[in-house]
């Protein structure tokens, strides 16, 4: 088990196999691949310092559509914050979302999960071998049946699942370090100089995650700025 992140450190930094789980108000990860719920309330404490990245309307267009969707790309490129955030946008019967083992195969996905009608469903590092284009396509229309959405989050490069698969990005770096400050708000007696110095850094960043970290260190550890 990872330490408790500070506030607002809730960009891709879970391990694999680990499930997305808010205690006490603060995001934390548990290495525990069953499956579990992730409540509305969970969900909005992990987003409410999310940056959309470029790729984001038209990979809302895209699961709204196909309802399974996905996401592949880089490590650390907010995957996994983007699965939640892609689901909240969808239409449900309810609010909460059912967090799926990474260990579950494509057969286990099509015939063995029960998936409820008009249900969201999560999937993060996905550990199966490449699964056929033709078992992702089915999948996607048993849960259109169902009114149902799932988003899967996948390291590596896109297969030739293209009806389902989505090239993912990282947000602009400085866009989601001055959203982080604007949330959470900047810790008492941090100088003007100093925030920009720290902007200057986080455009230089390569990951999200590191953004994040850096600007956990500049905010306050109360709730997010009213």
């Amino acid at each position: 088990m990872t330490d408790t992140p500070e506030p607002g450190e809730i960009v891709d930094t879970i391990t694999l196999g680990q499930s997305v789980i808010a205690v006490n108000d603060r995001p934390r990860a548990a290495a525990d691949p069953v499956e579990r719920d992730l409540s509305r309330r969970e969900a909005d404490i992990l987003l409410r310092s999310y940056r959309e990245p470029g790729c984001f309307p038209e990979a809302v267009r895209r699961l709204s559509m196909r309802h399974l969707l996905v996401l592949v790309g880089a490590e650390e490129t907010g995957k996994r914050l983007g699965a939640i955030a892609l689901l909240s946008r969808m239409s449900l019967a309810e609010s909460t979302i059912t967090v799926l083992s990474p260990a579950a195969t494509p057969l286990d996905l099509l015939s063995a999960t029960d998936y409820g009608p008009g249900r969201a469903y999560v999937l993060h590092d996905w550990m199966a071998p490449r699964a056929e284009r033709i078992e992702l396509v089915n999948l996607a229309r048993k849960l259109a049946e169902l009114g149902s959405y799932l988003v899967i989050t996948r390291n590596g490069v896109p297969s030739l699942a293209v009806e389902v698969e989505q090239p993912w990005c990282a947000p602009d770096p400085g866009e989601l370090f001055d959203l982080c400050l604007s949330t959470y708000g900047a810790r008492a007696g941090t100088g003007a100089e100093q925030l920009a110095a720290a902007r200057n850094r986080a455009l230089a960043l390569p990951t999200p995650a590191e953004v994040v970290r850096l600007a956990a260190g500049l905010v306050r550890d109360a709730e997010p700025a009213r």
